[in-house]
């Protein structure tokens, strides 16, 4: 009984792990950020103009850069030349809303197969320069918990850490929009689903090569694919039984796959690749979801998987 009463107390008393979505209505340049959405992208040097739908007349405060105006309504902003991740901090009286602005690395100057020491490796054949990404996020082990929307943070797309800091990764923030939607999606059949986790997001060519994945072609390498599970809170490292089959397999992903196909068909989201995994020996059922701007699918295992890994 005392062990009960001690988990009990734990968990009553542990954050709450959903935090609050967006509430001013964030414009950048005229262009509403979609819901949710708390990230958005500027290149060195260039200049934007934000303004909010809600919430009355604002303050608004920068951690870098330049501002080039600022009134109750609107905020004038000039990126820094260096890049890096930067914060504006949008406030009322009664709230504070902090928006993660990227300032990439432009692909321009990455010549190498490595990036200030990180090895990226080389996307096609390395021949041609259409094929690489346009710029690059560069994270410090203080950037990764940068939340670009309501329930994700920059680092949950870093697939994989080599080396030290910092990092560089490619980010397509619409995959962020379309996981918050997946999330409020599975939130209206299951309630308790509180966290997408991600197993695989962005890889380096050079790490896609180490694991034995020889395309060239994967979405990952471009920011566009995430390999998810949803979770309950306290998480543990494993998709819970979304489908209420009251166990956790295949299905549970098969599930999750019939919903992003409800939401592209809606236009709620970008369309893309979305294909259910099973049960391995190192981790748990999961779906992979990208954004490639077309319908994808391949063949789902429903062959057991002896002695799974929990």
């Amino acid at each position: 009984m005392h062990w009960l009463l001690v988990w009990l107390m734990i968990f009553a008393t542990g954050e709450d792990p959903r935090p609050a979505a967006p509430a001013l209505g964030l414009s950048v340049d005229g262009s509403s950020l979609p819901t949710g959405r708390m990230a958005f992208t500027v290149m060195p040097g260039d200049s934007v103009t934000l303004t909010a739908a809600g919430g009355g007349p604002l303050r608004w405060t920068a951690t870098a850069g330049s501002p080039s105006s600022a009134d109750a309504s609107a905020f004038g902003w000039r990126a820094p030349r260096s890049h890096g991740i930067f914060f504006i901090d949008a406030a009322t009286d009664t709230l504070v809303e902090r928006y993660t602005v990227i300032v990439p690395v432009e692909a321009s100057r990455w010549r190498t197969t490595t990036l200030n020491s990180v090895p990226i490796g080389s996307y096609g054949d390395g021949s041609s320069r259409d094929r690489n990404p346009d710029c690059f996020v560069e994270l410090t082990a203080s950037t990764l918990s940068s939340r670009v929307s309501t329930t994700l943070t920059v680092g949950d797309f870093l697939g994989h850490v080599e080396g030290a800091f910092p990092q560089y990764m490619v980010l397509d923030l619409r995959l962020a929009d379309k996981l918050e939607r997946i999330l409020e999606a599975v939130r209206l059949i299951y309630p308790e689903a509180a966290i997408v986790r991600n197993i695989s997001g962005f890889r380096t060519p050079a790490y896609n090569a180490a694991i034995g994945n020889d395309t060239s072609e994967s979405l990952h390498l471009y920011g566009k694919a995430a390999d998810i599970w949803i979770e309950s809170w306290p998480p543990n490292d494993l998709m819970d039984d979304i489908d209420r089959n009251k166990r956790v397999d295949v299905y549970d992903g098969e599930f999750l796959v019939e919903l992003v196909r409800v939401l592209e068909a809606r236009g709620d989201v970008v369309t893309g690749g979305a294909s259910a995994y099973r049960w391995n020996q190192a981790h748990g059922p999961f779906v992979h979801v990208d954004i490639r701007g077309s319908m994808a699918t391949w063949p789902t295992s429903r062959t057991l998987v002896s002695d799974p890994v929990v």
